[in-house]
């Protein structure tokens, strides 16, 4: 089969007849989604010096050898005591201010070039100790940057907010600064003094410790083994977790749930005391910048009022009756289950054959989903995608953190990190990251580094974006009940993962946050309870809580980022907006959207969705989400009935 998607094909029927089906049937039915073209996916536990060079990225676009790398970091460390010459000078004159404004900027640069470089070493085998040695030290160097321009804003604000509007506003060579002017003048109650912020960058290693003791954490625990469908013994790891939880055989994945949860809760103690230090952290630094609530001040950094946060909240909790308690009810019928657990939440409504879908296949449907963006769009996405262009790190090892990522050092092509197991799952995935991938490629070639990072609020519209169109363009070209079954229920579970599991993470977070900011403790007992009571209410009466469900928390490290997963949540529902409008071909729908990722962090999250057509503080683009889930429910009994 070539790597062109094809949606009827010619397949041989149980007769030896050859007859004509649509293509996912065709695929399931020839056993052609294979590693034919790759080789066998490798095993979780396999050494990162056996995995395939073919199947990993290169580093040399950042720097050419680790050598090459010792030497910017140390001409970087070298070069942060000149700083010390602008102090005192640097609102003196237009020249001044943009002699130091793009010394910083550029320092920041290389600095995050840096990070870039260890981070991506790191990810990938976190066994190794000079990896782990190299992200320290640019850690420590990025906060001695950082105590270094301590000075920075406290001496922009305290000259004339007119004087600065027109360094930044007149003159050509100062514009790539404007916004972040603007902005600092915005938030110039939350800027503290010279020494205060001088001890704030201080306390940046303290601050990042929690994150790094988790990522010990996860090395350290240890799970059994499990025993798949075909009695072979499987490494039970956090990269394989998510493939035995969707097994078809629900012994097989009751006890991988059984096994993992158990495993996080013999070490909930330690994963409690870390999470409690990061929340206790980031409550320290925002009462040092008066803000009511570590909520507030992470919200604020975009501009993104209180209110959208808690009416998501709201809005999601009034949906739930009519949508997720119904998707539950749903699911135990079509299981034929009597109870429902959460080792039941992940497995397929329709079963189908299990074969590996090859990752050149895959990325054949990613970008031929994303055709309505254009040539040009696509011609990048493919050349991106194609693993001879070294953007991408492809199957898990020894070592590998879970997940994935995606990642770019400025105007360098984007790295993308996979744990690639063969799913149709992870075709999503691969098209989820290469959303950011896109987002970074298309906002670094338009802007200027102060304005290039698209800010978090707008972080994963361009992922969920790519994920809808893959969706829809499988759904579109899909002719048989079976087809049609197991692609809207991969809706119903995008949306379920991405808003409502992710709200309910959001507000457990909130909860969390609340407790520290009024005096509380965090036990592990407490973040257990709290945790619970979040299951019972987002599930409903017709879900089955087992003892050690509730240990899940320990297992999502995005409680770590500071109020980041609410907007998993906002980006889908903005997603599925932006992609009705282009995909139903609305008239500068396509051009609008393609501004919105090239315009970067240019301009307030909140104006720039504005611009592209959607208003996050009003709640139809939510309640949009929660009519799309009922129809597509609906869609789904009335298929299922046929």
């Amino acid at each position: 089969m070539d790597n062109n998607p094809c949606f009827v094909c010619l397949c041989e029927d149980s007769g030896g007849n050859m007859e004509t089906r649509s293509f996912l049937s065709c695929l399931f039915a020839t056993g052609m989604l294979s590693y034919s073209a790759l080789g066998q996916t490798p095993r979780p536990d396999t050494a990162r010096s056996e995995v395939d060079d073919r199947f990993k990225w290169e580093l040399t676009h950042l720097f050419q050898s680790e050598e090459e790398w010792e030497k910017k970091f140390s001409e970087v460390k070298s070069k942060i005591p000149e700083l010390q010459g602008c102090k005192g000078n640097l609102t003196k004159d237009r020249k001044w201010f943009h002699r130091c404004m793009k010394t910083v900027f550029d320092m920041s640069m290389e600095v995050d070039t840096l990070m870039t470089y260890a981070s991506a070493l790191y990810s990938v085998d976190r066994t190794d100790a000079k990896a782990k040695e190299r992200v320290d030290r640019v850690v420590v160097l990025s906060t001695e940057l950082s105590e270094m321009t301590a000075f920075l804003e406290p001496e922009l604000l305290k000259a004339d907010a007119k004087k600065l509007l027109r360094f930044v506003q007149e003159y050509k060579e100062n514009q790539e600064f404007r916004h972040y002017i603007e902005d600092l003048v915005r938030r110039k109650s939350h800027v503290l003094s010279p020494e205060e912020e001088r001890i704030i960058a201080l306390s940046n290693p303290i601050r990042s410790a929690p994150y790094q003791i988790l990522s010990a954490l996860e090395e350290d625990v240890r799970f059994e083994d499990v025993v798949d469908e075909n009695g072979n013994r499987v490494p039970l790891t956090r990269a394989s977790f998510p493939k035995l939880r969707v097994s078809y055989s629900r012994d097989v994945r009751k006890r991988a749930v059984s096994v993992f949860f158990a495993g996080l809760r013999s070490f909930a103690k330690s994963f409690a005391a870390s999470l409690d230090a990061q929340i206790r952290a980031n409550v320290f630094v925002a009462k040092a910048r008066h803000y009511k609530s570590a909520l507030e001040a992470s919200l604020d950094r975009n501009a993104i009022p209180v209110s959208v946060y808690e009416t998501l909240l709201k809005a999601t909790s009034d949906a739930l009756p009519r949508t997720l308690h119904r998707y539950v009810r749903l699911r135990k019928k079509v299981l034929g289950v009597e109870s429902l657990h959460y080792y039941d939440l992940y497995v397929p409504l329709v079963k189908t054959p299990k074969r590996e879908v090859p990752y050149e296949t895959g990325t054949s449907w990613i970008v031929d989903a994303m055709k309505p963006l254009g040539e040009e769009y696509c011609g990048v996405l493919k050349g991106g995608l194609d693993l001879g262009s070294k953007w991408v790190d492809l199957f898990p090892n020894k070592g590998k953190r879970s997940g994935a990522y995606c990642t770019a050092a400025y105007r360098k092509h984007p790295l993308v990190f996979l744990n690639y197991m063969g799913e149709l799952e992870d075709v999503f995935t691969v098209a989820h990251e290469f959303g950011h991938a896109m987002h970074f490629y298309l906002s670094h070639r338009a802007q200027p580094y102060p304005t290039a990072e698209a800010p978090i609020f707008l972080a994963e519209i361009a992922s969920t974006f790519h994920e809808e169109m893959l969706l829809s363009y499988l759904l579109k070209k899909a002719k048989e009940k079976e087809e049609r079954l197991y692609l809207l229920n991969r809706r119903l579970e995008n949306i379920r993962t991405t808003v409502f599991r992710q709200v309910m993470f959001a507000e457990f977070e909130k909860e969390v946050y609340d407790l520290v900011e009024r005096g509380e403790g965090l036990s592990s007992e407490r973040l257990y309870a709290l945790y619970k009571d979040l299951i019972r209410k987002y599930y409903g009466d017709a879900y089955q809580i087992d003892d050690d469900d509730a240990w899940e928390w320990a297992y999502i490290p995005h409680f770590y980022y500071n109020f980041y997963v609410y907007q998993y949540a906002t980006g889908l529902m903005s997603a599925i907006a932006l992609q009705r409008k282009v995909e139903m071909g609305e008239e500068g729908a396509r051009e609008r959207y393609l501004a919105l990722l090239e315009a970067g962090g240019s301009d307030y999250p909140v104006s720039l969705l504005q611009r592209a057509g959607v208003d996050p503080t009003k709640t139809d683009f939510m309640e949009y989400c929660f009519r799309l889930f009922e129809e597509t429910l609906d869609k789904f009994e009335k298929t299922l009935q046929e």
